[in-house]
């Protein structure tokens, strides 16, 4: 059993520091689904809108962070904020538009530690990173299939095979993506994903 949390705004300012404390309280509130490890996935700092002539925002935007902690919320909050002096990242940046996704997990696949917490990603640009909440039954045969097509796993988890796939994927527009996702691994359960 696991606690997955997304938080969206999208044409509202908003600071960095408001976002990890939407997405670290809806934590909390799911915490008694979980607390062997918790994680979360922010935006890198905000760019500026492109020019009409330049390439578009999703060309040249950084990929988003990812955080994850063996044990609980606070462990992982503690552990958040000393990443982000490490970082140097700017708590008050204002974002206008951020997806950021939370989950907390009891393991079902692959120990309590940090590279089995999710979010899960499709790789080092973290193009796609998915919060999951279930068991993926095919997921020994899909792994199977993206290590043939070159893909490295990091974690011993059931759910990297989704970002991976969505990867793998990538080629169909977005809208028809989830819709192959599921096809592809039948019973995962509820899922966000973010591209």
């Amino acid at each position: 059993m696991c606690g997955i949390f997304a938080y969206l705004n999208y044409n509202v300012n908003r600071e960095r520091r408001y976002i990890l404390q939407v997405l670290f309280n809806g934590l909390r509130r799911l915490e008694y689904r979980g607390y062997d490890s918790a994680g979360i996935a922010i935006d890198s700092d905000p760019k500026p809108a492109p020019q009409a002539s330049s390439a578009s925002a999703s060309d040249s935007d950084p990929p988003p962070i990812v955080f994850r902690q063996e044990g609980n919320i606070e462990s992982l909050v503690k552990s958040v904020y000393q990443d982000v002096a490490k970082l140097e990242l700017n708590l008050e940046a204002s974002f206008s538009t951020h997806a950021g996704l939370a989950h907390t997990r009891w393991a079902t696949h692959g120990e309590p530690a940090p590279r089995n917490s999710h979010p899960q990603s499709s790789g080092p640009g973290n193009e796609f990173l998915v919060v999951h909440n279930g068991v993926i039954t095919n997921y020994e045969v899909l792994k199977e299939t993206l290590i043939r097509h070159g893909f490295i796993f990091e974690s011993d988890t059931d759910t990297e095979v989704i970002p991976k796939l969505a990867k793998y994927v990538y080629d169909p527009p977005f809208p028809s993506l989830p819709l192959h996702l599921l096809f592809l691994a039948p019973e995962s359960y509820p899922t966000q994903t973010k591209a």
